[in-house]
């Protein structure tokens, strides 16, 4: 219509979402670091299950096991041409693939693929990556991820809470002068964890007290624990505060 903007760069489609992180196996990416790659247009999932069959006789019949899983996501998309900085860029990802290898490093990225009601989520290396074709605002994409870490793999409830596994305080020590303060910080484990509320408390408020932010004041010369507790798993994280 005359007079108005018109945009050619609109993805369409999101009855299954692919997510991608950057970082290690051991820590699982928080909520904000996930970020779409562009939206598929078609994807398939192949769990592989090896499985082993007994030769034992049981009543004529044998029996089956299943000995691995060998989780391998086949996606083909539509991306936008120029990265955004709210999704996981195509771009900069084609960029960190090649300089990984020149690197003779191994090209590892954090999955979290949407299907139905259900996040897969695991620690991938990219075995395909191809463009699909186009020469618009708006191409296609394939891409190939299969686990590269055993034990980050998993498959939770969309609506699944992530447990507390442990927490910190930092800093972990410190000293000063009476009447002088310091701001201890909680670190809740794993990034992603989804209550990592607490609360605070001061083992000799005569010498040190702290408010429910974990600001410490220190009120006359000792020492004094200061502990912060997780509401989900009580975890506990302690802060050594000296006051000279």
């Amino acid at each position: 219509m005359q007079n108005c903007t018109s945009t050619f760069d609109r993805l369409v489609g999101r009855a299954k979402t692919l997510e991608l992180a950057y970082g290690c196996p051991d820590t699982l990416p928080s909520e904000s670091e996930w970020k779409l790659l562009g939206l598929p247009t078609s994807a398939s999932w192949d769990l592989s299950p090896e499985s082993l069959t007994s030769g034992a006789d049981d009543g004529g019949f044998t029996s089956t096991m299943i000995a691995s899983l060998d989780p391998t996501y086949s996606v083909e998309g539509e991306v936008r041409v120029n990265d955004r900085t709210d999704e996981f860029g195509i771009q900069q990802f084609l960029k960190y693939y090649v300089d990984e290898i020149r690197a003779r490093r191994q090209p590892t990225v954090w999955m979290r693929f949407h299907w139905g009601n259900y996040y897969h989520i695991g620690y991938m290396v990219a075995s395909g990556l191809s463009d699909g074709g186009g020469v618009k605002e708006i191409v296609t994409y394939s891409l190939e991820l299969k686990l590269n870490e055993g034990t980050s793999f998993q498959i939770t409830s969309d609506g699944e809470q992530v447990a507390v596994t442990g927490v910190t305080v930092t800093p972990a020590t410190t000293s000063g002068a009476v009447g002088s303060t310091v701001q201890l910080t909680a670190n809740v484990s794993p990034a992603g964890a989804s209550n990592k509320s607490g609360t605070w408390k001061s083992s000799d408020t005569a010498k040190a007290t702290v408010d429910a932010n974990g600001l410490v004041t220190r009120k006359a010369a000792g020492s004094a624990s200061v502990t912060f507790t997780t509401s989900d798993g009580a975890k506990v994280g302690t802060s050594a505060i000296t006051v000279a």
